[in-house]
């Protein structure tokens, strides 16, 4: 009884596996299947910054205290019913190192960081937004937030988190 058992669960398996097997190979034969569609390269962690210089040799330092920021994109007018969708960043930006004037500037502004990221985020939809390229958005978000310090500049700006939930 028990060798029947065990037959029946390894026919079961290798057909359950065949069938899997199958519904991939059509997947990829139809081109169905995007396989890393919306994976995007990493941005180094803010510990790397310890080894980083800005272009002219000056090493670099990491300010975090923004934080997850969680936004929510313009509805697309072409789908019906859609008020925007979720997307949550994790921005972090390098500054010159040893500059405590520039790094309690950005602690004193980090609200009105968010707040600016935010509404970046929200004055374009999810189609617009994975059509444009990473560094685009970086650099518009750089220059935007450049512009409202005065006692220094970001060098770079960098995600940890980029991720459009669904």
């Amino acid at each position: 009884m028990e060798t029947i058992l065990n037959r029946i669960l390894g026919v079961t398996a290798a057909a359950l596996a065949a069938f899997i097997l199958a519904v991939t190979g059509v997947s990829f034969a139809v081109k169905a299947a995007k396989p890393g569609k919306n994976l995007r390269t990493a941005d180094p962690e803010p510990g790397a910054v310890v080894n980083m210089t800005s272009p002219d040799n000056e090493k670099l330092a990491a300010f975090t205290g923004l934080g997850r920021i969680r936004a929510v994109t313009k509805p697309d007018s072409k789908k019906k019913d859609d008020t925007g969708t979720p997307v949550v960043i994790t921005p972090w930006f390098s500054y010159a190192e040893g500059d405590t004037e520039f790094y309690e500037e950005l602690s004193r502004k980090s609200t009105a960081m968010k707040a600016l990221i935010s509404q970046y985020f929200a004055q374009y939809t999810e189609k617009e937004l994975r059509s444009m390229s990473e560094e685009k958005i970086k650099t518009d978000l750089l220059e935007e937030l450049n512009a409202r310090f005065s006692l220094g500049k970001i060098n770079a700006i960098y995600f940890s988190d980029y991720i459009f939930l669904e």
